[in-house]
């Protein structure tokens, strides 16, 4: 198994640097940007939350960081995706099999397609120690076995025989877990992990994840809606809008100052419970609109004016650049560069 990084290592600089990387997709013979001039960096024991609303570029983002882009129609067309300074968009197939499941893992978002029906789930885990780390058919099992007890599964000797379609779907969600916790990678890209699960099952599911950190300095990717998940597990958040990063900070300031209208929005979204019983709690904010497709934004202009109530013409007409608000903090606003003034 993996040892713990060296102390070296978890201070010499960011573990993953994305920079200025730009995805396309192939629609009706153009280039249709999906990502757009997006940057981040992260660092070995450090927990990024990426937010944002179905259709922003979240999950193609990472998707991208272990060379999945569906090709065709999609391919990263430009920008550097660096693992401890090595360029993974110009790596082989050879090195990304290599760097998939043991240096970047991926907890995918949809477990009912992500298992290969026809293997049992303790044969799916323990291919990847096979693969990665050389072991025994039955050293491999054992493995497999373990992990399956670690990420809640009952029975975890006599599941591991199971197949997919005899889970249900939290436990299929386990599995997937287990598949990307076994080779212990350096960072774990965790897409909406515990949308199936109970709330006992998030907790185990997410000290598991901690227990990682602190073992091994690994790095974690979160992607998730819950804003309260947000709050409890990340350091720092990125808001992501229509495949453009529009604000970044620490979890702390993202949840007590947000400064882009999106992120308010967001928050704004999610219901409080400290008002008196007697209290009748106001209607839920809701962000009008929708978030548009990659085929209706223009080459200029905010892509949320249309759904923002502070959007001025300027808005409309230039597209604004991460400006920095303190404490290492930065937004994409006009509003915020104004207020600066």
């Amino acid at each position: 198994m993996p040892e713990p990084l060296k102390p070296e290592l978890l201070t010499s600089g960011p573990l993953l640097s994305v920079r200025d990387l730009e995805i396309v997709f192939r629609i009706d013979g153009q280039d249709v940007p999906v990502v757009r001039d997006l940057s981040f960096d992260i660092e070995a024991g450090e927990t990024l939350g990426i937010v944002g609303e179905s259709g922003c570029g979240k999950s193609i983002t990472a998707l991208s960081l272990l060379g999945l882009v569906p090709n065709p129609p999609g391919r990263v067309s430009k920008g550097q995706i660096l693992l401890n300074g090595e360029d993974l968009t110009r790596a082989g197939e050879a090195r990304l099999n290599a760097v998939r499941g043991n240096d970047i893992s991926m907890v995918f978002q949809e477990p009912m397609t992500s298992l290969n029906p026809v293997y049992t789930i303790g044969e799916q885990i323990a291919e990847t120690v096979r693969v990665h780390f050389g072991l025994s058919r039955a050293a491999a099992w054992d493995r497999a076995v373990e992990m399956l007890s670690q990420v809640g599964i009952p029975s975890p000797k006599t599941r591991a025989h199971d197949y997919p379609h005899q889970l249900s779907g939290g436990m299929r969600q386990r599995v997937m877990i287990a598949i990307a916790l076994v080779c212990e990678p350096k960072i774990l890209i965790a897409d909406e992990p515990t949308t199936a699960l109970d709330v006992t099952v998030q907790a185990q599911i997410f000290d598991l994840f901690q227990d990682l950190q602190e073992r091994f300095g690994a790095a974690i990717i979160l992607i998730t809606h819950d804003i309260g998940v947000v709050a409890q597990m990340t350091d720092r958040v990125m808001v992501m809008y229509a495949g453009r990063k529009i604000e970044e900070g620490s979890v702390a300031s993202f949840i007590r100052d947000p400064r882009h209208p999106y992120t308010r929005g967001l928050i704004s979204c999610i219901p409080h419970l400290s008002l008196p019983p007697s209290d009748v709690p106001a209607p839920l904010f809701e962000i009008p609109g929708v978030v548009p497709s990659a085929r209706e934004l223009g080459a200029s202009g905010c892509a949320f004016a249309p759904r923002c109530s502070h959007a001025s013409g300027r808005c409309a007409a230039e597209t604004p650049t991460l400006f920095p608000v303190g404490d290492g903090r930065s937004a994409a606003c006009w509003l915020e560069v104004e207020a600066a003034r």
